[in-house]
């Protein structure tokens, strides 16, 4: 039993590491050695636990969504309580999120700007982390009332990708501003 909680503790600690990395240059490409160096951990306790960077890639993305998506979906619900606002709640949610570091945007960005195989394990988990959230949308959409709330959740996902995507390349959170009126206009078609 000691062992494995052990092997977990180096799990956590290299996925937290990576974390840490990731935060620091914003690149999924973040060295194994630095990763380890941070960890405090070898090369072969790293290939214990993880068969390749891919791997630990995608336990980061996983552990990262987790993460992410509860505090997501916390701020949602309280600002939709205490406004019952629109749409447009989603990019006030998603620039307080980007005015947090430790938010920094949705995991599954970097994988799909940073390219890489499409049929990778990594863009498996982004597929499901996109679906999860667009029904996450589409039960909100539903919840205020919407007319179509599955394709306004579709298209919610697009804005938000881009909303990032433009937040990751601008570096200014006046993008959430553009986001916001886009939410308006699919809140009203």
């Amino acid at each position: 039993m000691l062992e494995i909680e052990q092997s977990v503790g180096v799990k956590d600690a290299m996925i937290t590491a990576f974390w840490d990395v990731f935060s620091r240059d914003g690149s999924l490409e973040a060295e194994i050695s630095e990763v380890l160096a941070t960890a405090g951990v070898t090369e072969c306790a790293f290939y214990e636990q993880f068969q390749s960077k891919e791997d630990i890639v995608s336990a980061f993305l996983k552990d990262r969504y987790v993460i992410w998506m509860r505090w997501f979906e916390n701020e949602m619900e309280a600002r939709y309580k205490a406004t019952g606002g629109g749409l447009e709640i989603i990019a006030d949610v998603l620039k307080k999120g980007y005015e947090d570091p430790k938010r920094f945007g949705l995991a599954f960005i970097h994988v799909v700007t940073e390219g890489g195989e499409f049929n990778n394990e990594p863009f498996a988990i982004v597929r499901g982390q996109k679906e999860h959230l667009r029904r996450f949308i589409e039960q909100l959409a539903v919840k205020m009332g919407l007319q179509h709330p599955d394709m306004t959740a579709s298209a919610a996902i697009l804005v938000i990708e881009q909303t990032i995507v433009r937040i990751l390349r601008t570096g200014s959170l006046e993008e959430a501003q553009t986001a916001r009126l886009l939410f308006q206009c699919l809140q009203y078609a």
